[in-house]
């Protein structure tokens, strides 16, 4: 979530009760402003995570070597408004044998980020986030976010029906860490931004909760998002990489597939 402590809440309380419950939540968007086209904008549908062939230092800069062979993830949608992002974001996955790493470059006007508290709500600030749902036959899925603060968020749900943030935000402790790059000051909305940058890293032992740890051929479902609030926009910008046919993060009968690549013979 972003911003949507403003938006997303109040809406949810009133009309999607469920979506207040699981963090992250996407919420509503004004069709009004965005029109439903018949285009069908470009997303995520099947994707790489590949081998880190080489260390990498969690710093936000992403010089290092490894990130030049992951598969570079740019289509992010409003896939329920039939368009694409208004801003560009491009993302990197990557793993080996102790962590899951991603990075991603974000185009950003207006940089806003004031929540500092771990595993605060920070979805009401500009967010990178992820999704992970390891096994196909089971309910448990992962929601990780980072703010342009560097502020994190990591949350282990056994279902969408079993609670969701409030209940499970002081209990999931996995370990992530993360740096941020910003191309611009932060929390300032009378300047023009240019962006900012997120990498990170999740250990592999923050998966094994729920029994799924990555391996090399193992296909999950995932889904990258952002919140992206700005002085210019009628309303925060919601976006994913995956086909989402409502404007629900958590929807992942929607998400793309990811194929974890082990490393080359």
């Amino acid at each position: 979530m972003t911003r949507s402590a403003l938006i997303c809440i109040p809406i949810a309380i009133l009309l999607v009760p469920s979506l207040v419950a699981l963090g992250g939540c996407a919420g509503t968007e004004n069709a009004a402003a965005n029109p439903i086209t018949d285009a069908e904008p470009a997303v995520v549908r099947s994707a790489e995570c590949r081998w880190a062939a080489n260390p990498i230092k969690i710093d936000g800069k992403l010089d290092d070597a490894a990130w030049q062979k992951a598969q570079i993830l740019k289509d992010f949608a409003v896939y329920w408004q039939r368009r694409p992002a208004r801003t560009a974001t491009k993302a990197r996955l990557l793993w080996d044998n102790q962590y899951l790493y991603f990075s991603a470059e974000m185009q950003d006007s207006d940089l806003y980020a004031d929540v500092k508290e771990h595993n605060g709500m920070i979805w009401s600030n500009d967010v990178f986030e992820l999704f992970f749902k390891p096994a196909q036959d089971q309910l448990a899925y992962y929601e990780f976010q980072v703010s342009a603060a560097n502020t994190q968020l990591e949350l282990f749900f056994p279902s969408r029906g079993s609670g969701g943030y409030h209940r499970f935000a002081p209990l999931t402790k996995l370990g992530v860490e993360s740096a941020v790059q910003l191309q611009g000051t932060l929390n300032n909305w009378r300047d023009k931004d240019i962006g900012w940058t997120v990498e990170g890293r999740i250990p592999l032992t923050g998966f094994e909760i729920s029994g799924s740890k990555p391996r090399a051929g193992a296909k999950w479902r995932f889904a990258l998002c952002r919140y992206d609030y700005s002085a210019a926009f009628d309303r925060p910008e919601l976006s994913s990489t995956a086909p989402l046919t409502q404007s629900d993060f958590h929807r992942y009968e929607d998400y793309g597939e990811l194929v974890f690549v082990g490393p080359q013979e």
